[in-house]
């Protein structure tokens, strides 16, 4: 089974860690003195409490980390730091060391689900029953077996709190940043549709004024070439003059109205900043072409949602700590890249060794068998052929959302799993 800790628990982790900590150093310090003082220090069970105490720190530390080191021990880990708990209570006759197994209640809902956790705080509490019982003839041993599972159930309750807290607050903020960012897509195009229409009417009506102005003009110095008379000829020579200006002024209009629709372009970057910024993880390399010119608004919000499903993706569901995106305008289309990868720059060098032009585009890709990365944006569907570790990545909810609006503009999307994590690549014609 494979562990993943997602980033929203490591604020609560953390403090878990620190108060863990203290507690270890002050139950094992105790159950030191004690033994020092009734036996000795060399005494063997002073040697075995030496042994357990320092295990059960490395077992935590093991089971509390952040990352995605050793996954197929975290469980393994958990279950032996338990037995070491229960092991110290039947070698020390100190009914305070369950408070080891008050910890290790703290992280199980890490790796269990509530429910799970509530059915198994019972059993739990019965080997400090038994060995006080039975082992140390504790006449209260039932009431101690109690009163410790009711703090097994707190700190239960406690990290499960912390635990819902803290996905809550980090959805929140995504939904944060996904809200600026879409407000700024919206502003650009509120400012693009107000320029367009300042453009069009600019065009329609002083345009073809100004157009017809110039026809007169040109009609009226005809007419004066007709007369023989020097004042025709001071005329034809103030109408050219004006026919001039005339042209002049329509030229200046257009360059103007050229300039308008030009200006008129999104600034992307703008709402792409926004999805990005204070994001505690991954850390995003973002590239987007100085020159690129987006101006439909369809394609704009298709790359910005596009983006923030894979990055949701990422955030939720792996442990990549670095995330690339590239938007370039090649040919005629836009080329969004994306690829998250837990090696520094591994993700930035694959995208930057592929040029627009020479990426093929496809509706599914083949991919290598990796579970835990993008569990809710894709699951994977085991095929039979001649190796039995091929399979293909089947699209999710995220990706089929992804699919749908890429299609809808013409356009095509590839993903794929490579060495260092997930890689999506959109296509889209300009002209859809």
């Amino acid at each position: 089974m494979k562990i993943s800790i997602p980033a929203h628990w490591r604020v609560s982790i953390d403090i878990e860690r620190a108060s863990a900590c203290i507690t270890w150093m002050f139950v094992s310090g105790s159950a030191l003195y004690f033994l020092y003082h009734q036996y000795s220090f060399m005494h063997w069970r002073s040697l075995s409490a030496i042994a357990i105490f320092c295990m059960l720190a490395a077992t935590f530390v093991i089971v509390s980390r952040h990352d995605h080191s050793m996954p197929s021990l975290r469980l393994p880990t958990l279950w032996a730091m338990f037995l070491l708990a229960v092991l110290c209570q039947f070698l020390l006759p100190y009914a305070y060391l369950a408070i080891f197994i008050v910890i290790w209640s703290a992280i199980l809902p890490y790796y269990v689900n509530w429910k799970k956790c509530v059915v198994l705080s019972i059993p739990l509490a019965l080997p400090t029953i038994l060995i006080q019982g039975w082992v140390w003839q504790e006449q209260q041993a039932v009431l101690t077996g109690a009163l410790f599972w009711t703090f097994n159930l707190f700190a239960m309750i406690m990290s499960n709190t912390a635990i819902k807290e803290s996905k809550a607050r980090e959805e929140a903020d995504a939904l944060n940043r996904q809200l600026l960012s879409t407000q700024q897509l919206m502003k650009q195009a509120l400012t693009q549709d107000e320029r367009l229409r300042i453009a069009r009417n600019i065009h329609d009506v002083l345009g073809h004024h100004l157009t017809a102005l110039t026809i007169n003009l040109q009609v009226a110095s005809r007419k004066a070439d007709l007369l023989e008379s020097i004042e025709s000829q001071a005329i034809k020579q103030h109408v050219e003059q004006s026919h001039s200006i005339a042209k002049l002024l329509l030229s200046d209009v257009r360059e103007a109205i050229s300039d308008i629709r030009e200006n008129a372009a999104i600034d992307f970057s703008l709402a792409v900043n926004a999805l990005i910024k204070d994001l505690p993880r991954p850390m995003v390399n973002l590239h987007i072409d100085d020159n690129l010119m987006l101006t439909n608004v369809r394609i704009a919000d298709c790359l910005l949602r596009s983006m923030q499903e894979a990055l949701t993706n990422v955030i939720r569901h792996t442990q990549a700590h670095y995330f690339s995106l590239s938007l370039t305008q090649h040919n005629g289309a836009y080329n969004l890249l994306m690829h998250d990868s837990m090696v520094p720059h591994a993700a930035d060098e694959k995208l930057s060794d592929e040029q627009p032009s020479s990426i093929q585009f496809f509706d599914k890709a083949p991919c290598s068998h990796s579970e835990g990365a993008f569990a809710e944006g894709v699951r994977k569907e085991e095929r039979s052929s001649e190796s039995d570790t091929s399979s293909h990545v089947v699209a999710g909810n995220g990706l089929k959302g992804m699919q749908e609006r890429v299609h809808e503009l013409n356009g095509t999307i590839s993903w794929q799993r490579t060495e260092q994590g997930f890689r999506i690549a959109i296509h889209i014609p300009e002209g859809e």
